[in-house]
């Protein structure tokens, strides 16, 4: 099974591998065994939504799991996917599956009607760390990449861990006052204490350098494996200055950056527009530099966008690039892929993406 973060590929070994797309197949893991086949499950559809910055989510349909006579769904299948059940859900062609999402029951349900159905919601592990509520702790360590290992320390069973330790040398306890995902993503990386993002790929969980795989997954090629592809570039031309304050020093801090499209532009005004940032927080020149940076990256990120439709792909995840090849100049790119939709059901087998950013 490739490791979804590193792997590449091509069009033809896809092909090879795959048996040319032609039987999209699932597997549900639990407790390490495929409940699947243990039950025989029939499987009307599965939509899995892989996101960069939300938690990732499977909603899977349930077919022949109620009987008329009793009025009642087989406990059998009830009781395996019971709220708070850890699940793995696989997806390929054949026998060749690929695991792309780990997570929770975090909903039961069911719909009735022509085609009563039993419908289980997984959720990977941000899930839990979104609405776990507020903690208020002190974490006595010397990097904020330690505080970060602690802190998934307490979702082993939903992930592992893989972090790019950060050199901070604290000289004072950390304190967070909000949930995990928010202490994560918006006091420790938006904030510009550390130049990293934080993702949850495949049961993995990683706190890295941003866009930290440069080569992407494969390329794709209208007419062959890529339906539909859409992309566009808005109007960027701004100028972000960051300020800070070293208390110790008692001096100002200050840090610059540019978002500016990368095509073509031509100024609209007669000088550049500026997003001020003040945050007393910022109390290096490195930090105040790392915000002023993110803030331009995600202006870039939001400008530049493109989406597509094509053939089933389990390796296409997010934080991965994806290169699109012989369209145009303005549509050959190499794309960061922002969220990813695989869809299985009555159409067969499709995927579906959206990226931001591109290089």
């Amino acid at each position: 099974m490739a490791d979804l973060m590193t792997a590449t590929c091509t069009y033809d070994s896809l092909v090879n591998k795959y048996g040319n797309f032609h039987v999209p197949a699932i597997r549900l893991y639990v407790d390490g065994s495929d409940a699947v086949q243990d039950l025989s499950l029939s499987i009307q559809s599965l939509e899995i939504f892989l996101s960069l910055s939300a938690a990732s989510t499977a909603v899977i349909h349930l077919n022949n799991a109620y009987d008329q006579e009793s009025r009642s769904f087989d406990s059998r299948i009830k009781n395996k996917f019971k709220l708070g059940t850890v699940v793995e859900v696989g997806i390929g062609y054949g026998s060749e599956i690929q695991k792309v999402l780990k997570g929770f029951v975090a909903v039961l349900g069911a719909e009735f009607g022509k085609n009563t159905c039993l419908v289980v919601t997984v959720a990977d592990v941000r899930r839990l760390m979104m609405t776990g509520g507020v903690h208020h702790v002190l974490y006595d360590v010397s990097n904020y990449s330690d505080a970060v290992q602690t802190i998934l320390g307490e979702y082993s069973k939903l992930c592992t861990a893989e972090i790019d330790a950060t050199d901070d040398q604290l000289d004072k306890p950390l304190s967070q006052r909000s949930t995990d995902y928010d202490f994560i993503t918006k006091e420790l990386i938006a904030m510009g204490r550390c130049e990293r993002e934080f993702l949850v790929v495949g049961g993995k969980a990683y706190f890295r350098k941003p866009h930290g795989t440069a080569g992407a997954i494969c390329s794709l090629e209208l007419g062959r494996e890529l339906r539909e592809f859409k992309i566009e570039s808005a109007y960027t031309d701004l100028q972000v200055d960051v300020t800070g304050y070293n208390q110790q020093e008692q001096s100002v801090v200050t840090a610059s950056a540019t978002a500016k499209s990368k095509e073509a532009l031509s100024s609209v005004m007669t000088g550049t527009p500026v997003h001020h940032i003040i945050d007393p927080q910022l109390d290096t020149q490195e930090k105040a530099g790392i915000c002023a940076q993110a803030y331009a990256d995600k202006q870039l990120s939001l400008a530049q966008n493109g989406s597509g439709v094509c053939v089933g792909l389990p390796e296409l995840v997010p934080g991965r690039y994806v290169e699109v090849v012989m369209l145009e100049e303005m549509a050959n790119k190499k794309l960061y892929v922002q969220t990813v939709t695989h869809r299985i059901g009555e159409e067969g087998f499709v995927t579906e993406f959206e990226t931001g950013g591109w290089v």
